[in-house]
């Protein structure tokens, strides 16, 4: 079997005494979706903070592409690929829809002081906005400003423009948060096409969303990885059943 993309091996976090992430491992391997599930306060938000390098762990590995990525900066890892959407939507709304990727594949490309530079002219950068687009469905909003998309649309220009610094992970937070359904589905949708092209590690509250997209589930509760398997086995352990999914989702 090939090596997994990602490995996290026993990573530990404390803030005082508040144990954030306790010796979480766990993998993601190429062409998977991998869900990281549980209750607020389980500690996801923090691990994915820590691989994306916004926060240092207190111990433990993170491996990515076979390097061990701990004392890179947040920026270094987008550079190698390591690349995380965000719960707050990030983008440029006085910009239009091509322009917001555009800027993303010159950040992704070039010098960083150009991001400022004007992209009209720019018309590599704009091919490539335009495929990035017509991927993720937004291709006929491009002209539009993006304070005007709503905010289903919003998250998925934001997948776009993660998309668009070329990444071999995407960490995806809670991409489907403030979604109604018809946009939740849309969302769904733009993921499970992108799982050919990019290894995925999705944390999501949306279990309905999960259980569809993961190939594998690992559960957080209180900082450490309680349960990890096929959604099936995940769906049927009396242990999370207990601590998180309910009878709900149970199988």
């Amino acid at each position: 079997m090939a090596e997994p993309v990602l490995q996290v091996k026993s990573l530990v976090k404390y803030f005082g005494a508040l144990c954030a992430t306790d010796h979480v491992s766990l993998d993601v391997r190429a062409g998977e979706i991998h869900a990281l599930i549980g209750p607020n306060g389980a500690g996801k938000t923090s691990l994915v903070a820590q691989l994306s390098g916004l926060l240092a762990s207190d111990s433990g590995q993170v491996v990515f592409l076979g390097q061990d990525i701990g004392a890179l900066s947040a920026h270094q890892r987008v550079r190698l690929g390591l690349v995380r959407s965000f719960q707050i939507t990030r983008l440029f709304k006085s910009f239009t829809v091509r322009d917001n990727v555009a800027l993303a594949v010159q950040a992704r490309t070039g010098n960083p002081y150009s991001f400022w530079r004007p992209v009209a002219a720019e018309r590599a950068l704009h091919d490539e906005a335009e495929s990035i687009l017509q991927d993720i469905g937004l291709a006929e909003r491009a002209d539009e400003l993006a304070q005007n998309l709503s905010h289903g649309e919003q998250r998925v220009l934001e997948v776009g423009l993660a998309m668009a610094t070329a990444p071999k992970l995407l960490l995806l937070d809670e991409p489907m948060a403030g979604t109604g359904p018809e946009e939740s589905q849309r969302i769904v949708d733009l993921i499970a096409g992108l799982k050919s092209r990019v290894a995925i590690l999705l944390v999501e509250h949306d279990m309905d969303a999960v259980f569809r997209l993961a190939d594998r589930i690992s559960v957080m509760v209180n900082g450490a990885v309680i349960a990890c398997g096929e959604p099936q086995a995940i769906r049927s352990d009396p242990m999370v059943i207990a601590a998180y999914l309910g009878e709900e989702h149970s199988a």
